[in-house]
């Protein structure tokens, strides 16, 4: 066969830098998109960005709301193993401060301490946790969960220390009857006996700064002016972008060889403006179908969240979903109802005998149920798809009330079981 030369014509879509840009800058969140923009000036010398002036800032949108992460950044928080080694330097002396200090320095974020320590004897590990019970929380520096808890006893309560040493299995399992057996009590000694039990806490402190309050910025702010939901995008901190007034002035005097440069980047410059706008827009005519198909949850919370997918939303607006998916992307909403993340106000359809509720409405009204349960006679999993059926008109199979009450964080109705 010899070879030939054929022509063939054909459409190919290229990704440009140029709509790669664009499909980045519509995934940014504000304060990403902040970010980006402070990068283009540095990398663009056409970009000039003016801030918005304090006021601008507070006062961009209807609501009036500042945000704390506008104002200051949180402080880290003491450290508290430094302030218990301080307080170690300042109580004890001698070995008593070594075997403290040895202590203090292997204790876990919880404030438990190993079982064994290779530079202090069993001795020395067990007088080092009675002196820290002189300076930190009770239970501080107990190996077990057992010895934190009777650490925190006060004074002589048999039924009580009997049970933290033996019957902790047994209450896990919600087990009632075996303790009153196994313990000789009655039913209101042992409900007298628990209450003790729950006064007591099982994390003697918190060592680890990991848990510093995170404080999120809305992209988009939903309110109510005149019984009447509107919205705004949160953009009053985003600064604005200008071309550089010497560009006009100096373009027709730069050399030739100097244009193409010059000529290049003010290319980039009208792609970044285009882009920016396309967001913006893209964002609005997503927010118009949310806001407008969501009414009652803006005004009521997740309970009344309706049936919404991406699909939804793209086929109403004309839009590809993967354009919708991304506009969303990381995104927060501040509500009459709370702040919550974009993406969590879509959710798919669930068919039942009367109308369709979203799978978040759903699980809203699960927890309702749970809530309101007799606590000495918790439901199953069958009684709750009963429940849903017979009274909400919900129908779905135990199975897939297990998989929601698990998503819940919730336990089995053995687990729920008080006496």
């Amino acid at each position: 066969m010899e070879p030939i030369l054929k022509l063939q014509q054909q459409q190919k879509m290229m990704m440009t830098p140029q709509l790669q840009q664009s499909i980045e800058i519509l995934q940014y969140n504000t304060l990403e998109l902040e970010e980006f923009l402070y990068e283009q000036q540095l990398e663009n010398p056409l970009i000039e960005l003016q801030t918005p002036a304090f006021q601008e800032r507070v006062f961009s949108n209807p609501s009036s709301s500042i945000m704390p992460s506008d104002l200051y950044t949180k402080m880290a928080e003491p450290n508290f193993r430094d302030e218990l080694s301080q307080l170690a330097t300042v109580t004890f002396i001698g070995e008593d401060l070594q075997i403290v200090q040895t202590v203090i320095h292997y204790l876990d974020g919880k404030g438990y301490s190993p079982t064994k320590l290779m530079h202090i004897s069993a001795q020395q590990h067990e007088r080092a946790i009675q002196l820290l019970q002189q300076i930190g929380p009770a239970g501080i520096g107990a190996r077990s969960l057992q010895e934190c808890l009777l650490l925190q006893m006060n004074g002589n309560d048999d039924a009580l220390q009997q049970l933290i040493l033996h019957g902790l299995p047994l209450l896990a399992e919600r087990k009632f009857h075996e303790l009153q057996k196994a313990f000789q009590l009655s039913k209101e000694q042992l409900v007298d006996c628990i209450q003790r039990l729950q006064q007591l806490t099982p994390v003697p402190c918190t060592l680890s700064q990991e848990h510093d309050t995170l404080y999120v910025t809305p992209d988009i702010i939903v309110y109510i002016e005149d019984d009447t939901l509107q919205f705004s995008l949160n953009d009053g901190t985003l600064p604005t972008v200008h071309l550089q007034d010497s560009y006009q002035n100096i373009h027709s005097l730069l050399p030739k060889s100097e244009r193409q440069y010059v000529k290049q980047h003010f290319k980039q410059f009208n792609w970044l403006i285009h882009s920016l706008q396309q967001r913006r827009q893209t964002i609005i005519q997503i927010m118009s179908v949310v806001l407008e198909h969501q009414q009652a949850f803006f005004r009521h919370g997740p309970a009344h969240l309706k049936p919404l997918t991406l699909q939804d939303v793209a086929t109403q607006i004309e839009m590809h979903v993967s354009t919708v998916s991304r506009a969303v992307r990381n995104k927060y909403l501040q509500t009459p109802v709370g702040t919550y993340l974009w993406k969590d106000l879509f959710s798919s359809k669930i068919d039942n005998m009367d109308a369709q509720h979203s799978q978040t409405s759903i699980l809203e009204i699960m927890k309702k149920i749970i809530t309101a349960e007799n606590k000495q006679k918790p439901l199953s999993d069958q009684k709750i798809a009963e429940m849903l059926a017979n009274t909400h008109h919900i129908q779905i199979a135990r199975r897939t009330i297990s998989k929601y009450r698990e998503e819940l964080g919730i336990q089995a109705a053995s687990k729920r079981k008080e006496l």
